[in-house]
């Protein structure tokens, strides 16, 4: 029922918008009009202490944000409650009364983490004289880990790089495993990252197999050979455990790796070069399970938080899985949950990870903007890792006109799931409207990490740059061989990420702990932050003498 009690609508008004963090404490107004919603809404059942079922312990962990959420939520997916009839502002103003007046926590207003601008080294480069280029790149643009690894994991360290070695000429010529080797190297404080996250303790629970610390499951370190791929013809590296934490007890998102590439014939080194590992740790799931960050600095999952929604989980799917962490034996959530990430796909008739995270907390989330990603992807503009650093960003881009709000890219993961006759997803999906499109039947259905919203939907026109209200969200590519990391549109053997750089990282990019740190490349070859052979650079690939000039190359659109 919506209340239309004159205190009501004057206290209202200032709860009413959605937020990103903590906010200050609601005034005496505020906090009466929510203790009187609390017993119009919530009286029939509830007390405060003893006399009906008590708010106070099932509470007592939640902040204002997750007691928002799970109002909005309630009895959409499980029944134990019905849905909440009220409007939105009076759903915020029974939160307030409830964590703020009957527990008396206060959240105060969040501040922008300090960032240090760290240096960075533009290797040496004579572009009269030196014959090799060496490109390199992360082909995820930001790697997320859960960094809660002694109660559960979904993401565990390991990150990828991709590279390519050009001899410059008129003809430029990509050089193959026969006559390269490549190698990658983390910066000095990265190399034990098992000094620094729990992941090696658990490892053969988690991952199936106990590991040497600082040792991937793929079998990588910190250190050692880039693979020659001949499908793909680059260079690639998979599995690297890196973690955004320094021996010097600094947190770095954005470590500089080195590159090198030597003649397999003589043993020369013939060119060197540097490109970020991008790492996020911040994942902030106690704004709504309550707890804290797992680190003072603002990132990581705390224990406390990750076993509140073990507990969450073990109540509402009959699981066993706080016993099991407490017991020393966290798991992978793909051990049950398939994701294409993986390859895992132990329990197919289960929702896929991504549909089973993103289905489930919409209904939780809904009519909220693109803040909501930064709840779990570490995009926060006041956090530490800022991962939307690239001309997209710069352009005042946010998540949305590609990936949709949290209603779309749900649907789009959720129709997917109903495709392959999962009987669960029509639950989750039955409150949910998309905010993109007209309707549910809009919307088309994808499968995670395979299918991502297609470049070419905006950048067509040999990839001038669209309007800035061009939106690419439901048309995803093919599979996996249409993805931005896999495109070769215009050179045939260099894909696209090695010159316009990672996703989320594109060139010119605006990295958040020094402008230039994922614009190693372009400075050291171009001497300008912009995708490699902009502005009529041509002659970074084809040398000074080629005689090309921009409107010359096929490339000279791509400004």
């Amino acid at each position: 029922m919506a209340l239309g009690l004159g205190l009501l609508a004057l206290a209202l008004p200032a709860l009413a918008p959605a937020s990103s963090g903590p906010r200050p404490a609601p005034t005496p107004a505020e906090l009466q009009a929510g203790a009187t919603l609390f017993d119009a809404h919530c009286g029939s059942c509830h007390s405060v202490g003893p006399g009906a079922i008590d708010i106070k312990p099932l509470t007592a962990h939640l902040t204002r944000l997750g007691l928002e959420a799970y109002i909005e939520g309630q009895g959409l997916v499980f029944e134990h409650m019905p849905p909440f009839t009220g409007t939105r502002a009076e759903r915020d103003a029974i939160a307030a009364h409830v964590v703020a007046g009957v527990h008396g926590r206060v959240e105060p207003a969040e501040e922008a983490a300090p960032l240090a601008q760290l240096p960075v080294d533009i290797p040496a480069f004579d572009s009269a004289k030196d014959e090799y280029v060496l490109l390199g790149w992360s082909t995820l643009g930001m790697k997320c880990i859960t960094d809660c690894d002694a109660a559960y994991s979904y993401l565990p360290p390991g990150n990828a790089l991709g590279a390519v070695v050009i001899r410059r000429g008129p003809k430029p010529q990509v050089l193959d495993g026969d006559a390269v080797a490549l190698s990658y190297e983390a910066p000095e404080g990265f190399r034990h990252p098992s000094r620094h996250v729990r992941y090696w303790d658990f490892a053969a629970t988690i991952s199936g197999k106990e590991l040497p610390a600082d040792t991937s499951t793929a079998g990588a370190t910190l250190q050692g050979p880039m693979k020659w791929n001949p499908k793909t013809r680059v260079f690639d590296a998979a599995g690297i455990p890196v973690v955004p934490y320094s021996d010097d007890g600094t947190v770095n998102p954005y470590p500089l790796f080195t590159l090198r590439a030597v003649d397999k014939a003589t043993g020369k080194e013939l060119v060197s070069t540097a490109a970020v590992a991008p790492v996020g740790t911040e994942m902030s799931c106690w704004r709504c399970h309550g707890g804290s960050w797992g680190r003072p600095e603002g990132t990581g999952v705390s224990l406390e938080t990750a076993r509140n929604i073990l507990a969450v989980h073990d109540k509402r799917s009959g699981t066993d899985l706080l016993a099991g962490a407490d017991a020393g034996k966290p798991v992978l959530c793909q051990s049950c949950h398939p994701d294409p990430l993986f390859n895992a796909n132990v329990r197919p008739e289960l929702l896929s990870l991504p549909a089973a995270l993103h289905g489930f907390h919409v209904n939780y989330l809904k009519g909220r903007d693109a803040e909501t990603c930064s709840y779990c992807h570490p995009d926060s503009t006041v956090g530490l890792t800022r991962c939307l650093r690239d001309s997209h960003g710069q352009a005042g881009m946010t998540c949305t006109p590609c990936h949709g709000y949290l209603e779309d890219h749900a649907l789009s993961l959720l129709k997917k799931e109903v495709e392959k006759g999962n009987t669960r997803a029509p639950l989750l999906m039955r409150a949910v409207s998309p905010r993109l499109l007209p309707d549910v039947a809009a919307i088309n259905a994808r499968t995670p990490w395979l299918q991502e919203p297609d470049c070419l939907t905006c950048h067509t026109d040999d990839y001038i740059r669209p309007g800035a209200d061009a939106v690419a969200f439901n048309t995803w590519t093919a599979d996996s061989g249409g993805l931005y990391r896999a495109r070769k549109e215009h050179t045939g053997n260099v894909p696209c990420i090695a010159c316009h750089n990672s996703p989320h990282a594109t060139h010119p990019s605006a990295n958040p702990l020094g402008a230039d740190r994922d614009a190693v490349q372009p400075l050291q070859y171009q001497g300008l932050n912009a995708a490699i052979g902009a502005k009529g650079n041509c002659a970074v690939c084809h040398g000074p003498d080629s005689g090309l000039t921009p409107e010359m190359s096929p490339h000279h659109p791509m400004r």
